[in-house]
């Protein structure tokens, strides 16, 4: 089976009873990520992909933010604020439809 935009960088296989496997072409590069990811994790192995490496600088530039808080003693809540409640009316709302009305 060809794709017509087939990027090997996109391919990879699935190796078992040492002659048997399954080839597979992710769509896009986010998609071969989430698969190669998951795998390599019911594996026990590390997941080295690009989007696991973005969601840990990510994780790691949050934790370092919420320590620095920390330090200057700005509390953290634990739980977020409680939603507020809706307003009576939505007259704050501009009406576009109005507007275009009186110009035709």
């Amino acid at each position: 089976l060809k794709l017509k935009n087939e990027v090997p960088e996109l391919a990879f296989s699935v190796l078992y009873e040492s002659d048997e496997y399954l080839n597979f072409i992710a769509p896009d590069k986010h998609e071969y990520c989430i698969w190669t990811d998951g795998l390599n994790a019911l594996l026990g192995k590390e997941m080295t992909s690009d989007l696991t490496k973005s969601d840990m600088d990510t994780l790691v530039t949050m934790e370092i933010k919420l320590r620095l808080l920390d330090l200057e003693n700005i509390q953290v809540p634990e739980v977020p604020p409680p939603i507020p409640k809706e307003p009576s009316n939505y007259d704050f709302v501009y009406d576009y439809t109005q507007h275009t009305q009186q110009q035709t």
